[in-house]
C-alpha cells in the first residue's frame, strides 16, 4: 500500500513538473493567457484530488492496521481463556482417573442409616454414622456435586473418627481441594502440605505439591510457591504435574 502511495505522489510531482515545461513554452509562442490559466486551474485542481486520495488512502492502511492489531490481541484473550479452561479439564479428568487406580476394594452399596428426623436438611452427609470407606465416599461425592461446605465436614468427620486410616491421604487431600475451591488458601495449603510431609511417596504427592503452590501464588506468595514447584520437579520430575510446575516457574521468571 505504501508503493501504491508513492507512485501517486510521483505523478503528482509530474504533473507539476509539466505545468512548469508547459508554461514555458508559451513565453516562447502566441501567448492565450485566459487558456493558459484555465488549463493550469484544471491541473492544480486534478493535483488537490490526487493529494486527497492520497490522505484517504494513507488513512485507510493505518485504520487496517490499528484493526489487525485489536484482533490479535483479542485472539490472545482468547487463547490464554482456552488454555484455563483445558487445564480446569484436565485438572477435573486427574482427580477422576486417581480415584479409579485405587488399588483399594470396590466401594459397596451405599449403606442407608437411620437419620434422625429432627436434624436440619443441611446435615453433611458424611455426618453419620459408618465405616470410613462410607464416610469418605459421602464426602467424595458431596465434593464433586460442588457442595463443598458439606464436603469439608464430611470429610473432618472422617478424619475425627479415623484419624490413621486406610483412607488418609486421600481424605487429607480433597478437604485441601474442597478448601481451595472455597478460596480458604490457608487452609489447604496445611492440608497439602500434610500429604507431601506424611506421605511422600503417595499417588497424590505429585498433586498435592502442585496445589499447594497453586495455594501459595494465590496467597501472592511467589517464593514459596517457586520453593514448591521447585520441590515438585525434584522429587516426581516425571509427571504430569511435574510438566505443569515447569510451565508455572517459566512465568514466574518471566
Amino acid at each position: 500500500m505504501h508503493v501504491a502511495a508513492t507512485r501517486i505522489a510521483a505523478v503528482v510531482v509530474a504533473a507539476g513538473l509539466a505545468t512548469g515545461c508547459y508554461g514555458s513554452k508559451l513565453i516562447k509562442g502566441p501567448i492565450n493567457a485566459e487558456h493558459a490559466s484555465l488549463q493550469a486551474d484544471s491541473i492544480r485542481a486534478e493535483t488537490k484530488e490526487l493529494l486527497e486520495k492520497i490522505v484517504v488512502l494513507e488513512r485507510s492502511i493505518q485504520e487496517e492496521r490499528q484493526s489487525r492489531t485489536r484482533t490479535q490481541a483479542q485472539l490472545n484473550v482468547t487463547i490464554s481463556e482456552l488454555e484455563e479452561s483445558v487445564r480446569i479439564l484436565l485438572s477435573r479428568l486427574d482427580d477422576n482417573a486417581q480415584l479409579r487406580s485405587s488399588r483399594r476394594r470396590p466401594w459397596p452399596p451405599r449403606v442407608v442409616l437411620p437419620v434422625d428426623t429432627s436434624a436440619s436438611d443441611s446435615t453433611p452427609t458424611g455426618s453419620v454414622g459408618g465405616t470410613e470407606e462410607e464416610l469418605y465416599r459421602a464426602a467424595y461425592l458431596d465434593r464433586t456435586r460442588g457442595n463443598y461446605e458439606l464436603a469439608i465436614e464430611g470429610f473432618k468427620n472422617c478424619l475425627m473418627r479415623y484419624p490413621s486410616g486406610d483412607y488418609i491421604v486421600e481424605v487429607r487431600y480433597y478437604l485441601g481441594e474442597c478448601y481451595y475451591s472455597t478460596e480458604q488458601y490457608l487452609e489447604a495449603v496445611s492440608e497439602f502440605r500434610l500429604v507431601v510431609e506424611e506421605f511422600p511417596e503417595a499417588r497424590l504427592a505429585p498433586a498435592a505439591y502442585l496445589k499447594s503452590a497453586r495455594c501459595y501464588q494465590q496467597l501472592e506468595e511467589n517464593h514459596l510457591a517457586e520453593r514448591a514447584f521447585r520441590a515438585l520437579l525434584d522429587k516426581h520430575p516425571d509427571t504430569e504435574e511435574a510438566r505443569q510446575a515447569r510451565a508455572a516457574l517459566d512465568e514466574l521468571e518471566g
